[in-house]
């Protein structure tokens, strides 16, 4: 017998806000004074988040998981000889001028510095809605300094808002409850041209990969994991 779409529905925005609750959590721990400009094991993250929000390991794995590689989150993931590392290279608050900056690291293009704006942050739930300066991104240059990134954020708002946010705060407070996007914002490596979709509950949930027409990456649940790049 089939289930109610509607109770399906209700279900996952349910487990969506719980997530969502949890990544702000997770990311509330990164930022600690003490945390900041370290990089953990993941695993170790794991267990003493699980101990900090005394919430399961497999809970604090997937709230990591789901404060890593978006444009408004400053948590990082560096993986060297296939050890996960996770935490938060640099950060900065500009709170009169209502953005933040960190470091982003990918794996083709190294470290960057980027400023995010978040008045965008506290208001959308989308990441293409978010207005960020990114070294060696549109007009920014690879050298650009945190003042030049955060100039053409204080331009974008003065053409596109009219206040700023109520609180200077990154990635995972975003309307939608969830991380951005709506959905799982985690990728191995930080590889950002790859789609993260929801989760498959098994191995066999996962599709033919010629059936795709762009990377993505699968949660597999049962596997407590991300899995797979597949691609057309």
């Amino acid at each position: 017998m089939g289930k109610d779409p509607n109770r399906l529905i209700t279900e996952v925005e349910e487990e969506q806000r719980t997530r969502g609750e949890l990544a702000k959590d997770a990311l509330r721990w990164f930022l600690n004074d003490d945390n900041v400009g370290e990089m953990f094991v993941r695993s170790t993250a794991a267990e003493e988040i699980s101990n900090e929000l005394d919430i399961s390991v497999e809970q604090a794995n997937r709230a990591i998981a789901d404060t890593v590689g978006d444009i408004v989150d400053p948590v990082q993931q560096i993986t060297v000889d296939n050890e996960k590392h996770v935490g938060i290279i640099e950060y900065q608050v500009y709170e009169s001028e209502g953005a933040y900056g960190y470091v982003d690291f990918d794996d083709r293009k190294g470290d960057r510095k980027r400023v995010v704006c978040a008045k965008c942050v506290e208001d959308e739930s989308f990441d293409e809605h978010i207005t960020h300066a990114t070294q060696g991104e549109g007009t920014s240059n690879t050298d650009a300094s945190w003042q030049q990134l955060l100039n053409k954020i204080t331009a974008h708002y003065a053409a596109d808002h009219n206040e700023g946010p109520s609180n200077v705060e990154p990635g995972a407070s975003l309307v939608s409850g969830t991380t951005i996007a709506g959905n799982t914002a985690f990728h191995a490596g930080n590889e950002n041209d790859i789609t993260v979709i929801p989760t498959a509950a098994t191995f066999g949930d996962l599709p033919d990969p010629s059936s795709l027409t762009e990377a993505k990456v699968y949660y597999v649940e049962s596997e407590d994991d991300y899995v797979g790049v597949f691609q057309e």
